[in-house]
């Protein structure tokens, strides 16, 4: 447990610096080439760790709390004076335009960092997973539409789906709408297309709870390689025995949370040891309730909640066909990295609009301790993933920059464009009253997004 944290820490602190880095060099490489000096680059906020200077006059400076950085441009009047030296290197004195530029690099880096990492990845191999649906949720949305398991996706909405990542951005589409059309295909038969018109309910995304996943709140369970909360084995005299479990038993929901996977089962018993637990299963597409109560002992001495509970899951493999590495030359790498970053693009930016409307709760908002297990799992399954995991990152750090908020780079060209339609500038009075109402907003974000993390834990 101690190594999983300081693996997720390590892989989180790594993912920080980077597109920290990225960020503020954005800002940094747009100043220098607009003649405004930068006297310091700094990596992290508080004590300085790390610093040097460079023949511009410029530090470079790495501090102990990495959860930011910041460009300090050259803006101090009396200094000038004493020095003897002309306003034009100064970031207040140039025009809003210049400004404007400086600001708004730090999120154009970002998305050009998104861009380059799936160049790489597109160059490299990128694993392409066919939307082939493993099992549908009972009593789930798409199962009281009629879909069934063992079949691939082909269109949403009329938008053709030729992986995961495909019907995952049509469903967040669809969120706030009333209905879905999938056009689904059997494996063995492809000329044979079902399409299901599926009613969505007011708000459906936010009344099933636990699953920032849109195809899993929607009850589709996809084919990939993973541990299914299917019993192939259980243990004579086990808690599982004496529950009433058998061979064969799906595990639907523990405590009337949803369960898709082993993994999600062995993190509830881990967590409430010696605990009683309510265990939904379906039996010969039957549904039964089960009382299931480990030994508190046995849980306290075993690292295997299998051996604790005397049950074991069964493995599922995705099939090789429907499973493939996609590789592009140098020119087509560029193309679809660019198509797949501005698709990012527009998801984060469409889910960031239905988080202020509504249609999606507050409490699927995510923070750094979700980011922190979203790294170390993404660096765990290799570079790929943890590459994707940056780009994904990165696009939303730019975004959310942007945001018109005093404190962000949005809220600088708020200022801005109030600047050049006034032909003054703000008090300094106004942007601090601005910076205060900002820093609260972000607190308030911040805080929130923390105690749904913990809230998860």
């Amino acid at each position: 447990m101690l190594l999983h944290f300081f693996w997720n820490l390590t892989a989180f602190i790594l993912a920080l610096g980077i597109l920290i880095t990225v960020h503020e060099c954005g800002h940094f490489a747009a100043a220098r080439f607009l003649k405004v000096k930068v006297e310091r680059f700094s990596i992290g906020f508080g004590p300085v760790l790390w610093s040097w200077r460079d023949s511009h006059d410029t530090e470079y400076v790495i501090s102990a709390v990495l959860f930011g950085g910041y460009v300090k441009l050259f803006n101090n009047r009396e200094k000038i004076t004493l020095l003897n030296q002309e306003y034009n290197n100064t970031f207040d004195d140039q025009h809003v335009w210049k400004k404007s530029i400086i600001v708004i690099s730090g999120p154009i880096f970002n998305f050009i960092f998104s861009i380059l990492s799936y160049v790489l990845i597109f160059v490299i191999g990128i694993p392409i997973h066919k939307p082939v649906i493993h099992s549908v949720i009972p009593n789930s949305i798409v199962a009281q539409s009629g879909v069934e398991s063992g079949v691939e996706i082909k269109s949403i909405n009329n938008i053709q789906t030729n992986d995961w990542d495909t019907v995952r951005l049509e469903i967040f589409n669809s969120i706030g709408k009333e209905k879905i059309v999938i056009s689904t295909m059997p494996i063995n038969n492809s000329k044979c297309i079902n399409t299901y018109t599926i009613k969505l309910s007011y708000n459906w995304f936010n009344k099933v709870a636990n699953h920032q996943d849109p195809i899993i709140a929607l009850g589709i369970l996809p084919f990939h390689t993973y541990m299914s909360p299917i019993l192939s084995e259980i243990k004579p005299d086990s808690a599982a025995k004496r529950a009433g479990l058998k061979v064969g038993d799906k595990i639907v929901s523990v405590d009337d949370q949803l369960i898709y996977d082993w993994e999600l089962f062995i993190k509830i018993i881990k967590n409430n040891p010696g605990k009683t637990f309510k265990i939904t299963i379906e039996r010969k597409n039957k549904i039964l309730n089960l009382n299931l109560t480990p030994n508190k002992n046995h849980m306290l001495h075993s690292d295997q909640v299998e051996s604790v509970i005397g049950a074991f899951p069964k493995i599922i493999c995705i099939p090789m066909e429907h499973h493939v590495i996609r590789q592009y030359g140098v020119y087509l790498a560029i193309l679809q990295a660019c198509e797949k970053t501005w698709k990012l693009i527009c998801l984060t930016t469409n889910i960031l609009f239905k988080l202020i409307t509504g249609d999606i709760n507050m409490t699927h908002l995510r923070g750094p301790i979700a980011i922190a297990q979203g790294a170390g799992e993404s660096a765990q399954s290799g570079l790929i993933y943890y590459l994707m995991f940056l780009s994904l990152i990165s696009i939303n750090l730019g975004i959310v920059n942007l945001f018109p908020l005093p404190g962000l780079d949005g809220g600088h060209l708020f200022f801005f464009i109030i600047e050049k339609i006034k032909g003054t500038s703000i008090s300094k009075e106004i942007q601090s009253v601005g910076y205060i109402i900002g820093s609260i907003i972000l607190m308030l974000m911040m805080c929130l997004s923390i105690f749904n993390d913990i809230s998860r834990l």
